[in-house]
């Protein structure tokens, strides 16, 4: 009578078993793609900062072991050049949204000094991290088609030579980068106005003066 028991026992156990194996074996494998993972590598960069993204912490979000993550990116490397891109390209897009509105360069700066405001990690990311890189700061800035359009308005509108747009676009923005960088590290009481305003009034004094330096012959 035991062995009659026990050997149900077993039957009942292997029995079971091969259901789960089979079970195991042809249940579809959720595939975590390489834009989930990237999805998730910025939501760490937003709450965490930048240097918080590893294949460890991606995956453990992620719900899965590392090799997921090293399926889609051969190294921690090419993983935060990735997230990098990603967030430029998701930037990018939210910017460009306005590029048909007149006032697209005021819009653009009130979104540079939001994001250094409301999202710190971020802008860091963008604007003061290594991946922000050249040699040559208008090629990379005009690597980005919201910069490339920015100065295209900012040329039509202020009927601006080639050399005299880039000069002033470039002043432009390094006040605006300063300003933002204050705001995003130091948390300075600029509030945005004040700050676009600034900005603003520098770059139509920069105007003015290309404007009389061209009517008096290129003299200063």
């Amino acid at each position: 009578m035991f062995l009659d028991s026990l050997n149900k026992i077993i039957y009942h156990m292997i029995y079971n078993m091969r259901y789960i194996m089979e079970d195991s074996i042809l249940a579809p494998k959720q595939k975590i793609t390489r834009e989930q993972l990237l999805e998730i590598a910025f939501d760490i960069t937003r709450k965490e900062g930048f240097s918080a993204v590893t294949a460890r912490s991606v995956a453990k979000a992620a719900g899965c072991s590392i090799q997921p993550v090293f399926s889609q990116f051969d190294t921690m490397e090419a993983l935060r050049s990735a997230t990098f891109d990603y967030a430029c390209e998701h930037f990018m897009n939210e910017i460009m949204e306005k590029k048909d509105r007149p006032d697209f360069i005021a819009c653009t700066s009130r979104w540079v000094l939001n994001l250094a405001r409301k999202e710190p990690n971020l802008f860091h990311l963008l604007y003061l991290s290594d991946s922000f890189q050249g040699d040559n700061l208008w090629n990379v800035m005009m690597g980005y088609e919201s910069n490339s359009k920015m100065a295209t308005v900012f040329r039509e509108s202020y009927g601006l030579e080639e050399e005299e747009c880039k000069d002033i676009f470039l002043r432009g923005y390094l006040l605006l980068h300063g300003i933002a960088t204050m705001i995003a590290t130091n948390h300075m009481n600029f509030t945005d106005d004040e700050a676009a305003e600034m900005v603003k009034r520098t770059v139509e004094d920069m105007v003015a003066g290309a404007g009389r330096r061209a009517a008096s012959g290129g003299e200063s």
